[in-house]
């Protein structure tokens, strides 16, 4: 007898979900915005690639300056989840990604990818000056605190941190 209930595919597996598994997908940018939306108190700034913008002779014609997006949660909330990031960095999954001198706050991630123990390795952190995401797909078996922590600590270090 057939099934009555719609294919599996259609329902969401909450607790995984909730973990980043399941049908969870998010892009590079899309993590990095959260890092920063928690650095800026809440309010989600308008993504920026470029920093300036320079002819071919190398004079700046042009420096973006950031748009305010919107707010989508309290002062109080980012603050509070700011300071978990931190200690994610200073003494969790996370401390690959200390620099000396700088506060580096942050949330590592790793994805299932399959049973054959290969894993989507993330890392999304910010400074006061630099808001970063990394990930490294189908790695064997590493952790993002393992493989994309300090892949960020090298990034925000050729940013000018540290």
């Amino acid at each position: 007898m057939p099934s009555l209930l719609p294919p599996t595919s259609q329902f969401i597996d909450v607790g995984r979900m909730a973990i980043g598994q399941d049908k969870l997908l998010v892009t590079p940018l899309q993590m990095a915005t959260v890092a920063q939306t928690v650095a800026n108190g809440g309010v989600r700034m308008q993504p920026r690639l470029v920093q300036k913008i320079v002819d071919p002779d190398g004079r700046t014609i042009d420096e973006p300056l950031p748009e305010e997006a919107q707010r989508v949660m309290s002062e109080e909330s980012a603050n509070a989840l700011a300071r978990m990031m931190q200690n994610v960095v200073e003494q969790g999954t996370g401390t690959a990604a200390r620099l000396e001198g700088v506060d580096v706050s942050g949330k590592t991630g790793t994805a299932e990818v399959n049973n054959n123990d290969l894993n989507d390795a993330w890392f999304i952190g910010f400074t006061d000056r630099f808001a970063v995401a990394v990930v490294v797909e189908r790695v064997q078996g590493g952790t993002g605190g393992e493989v994309a922590a300090p892949i960020a600590a090298k990034v925000l270090k050729a940013l000018g941190e540290s």
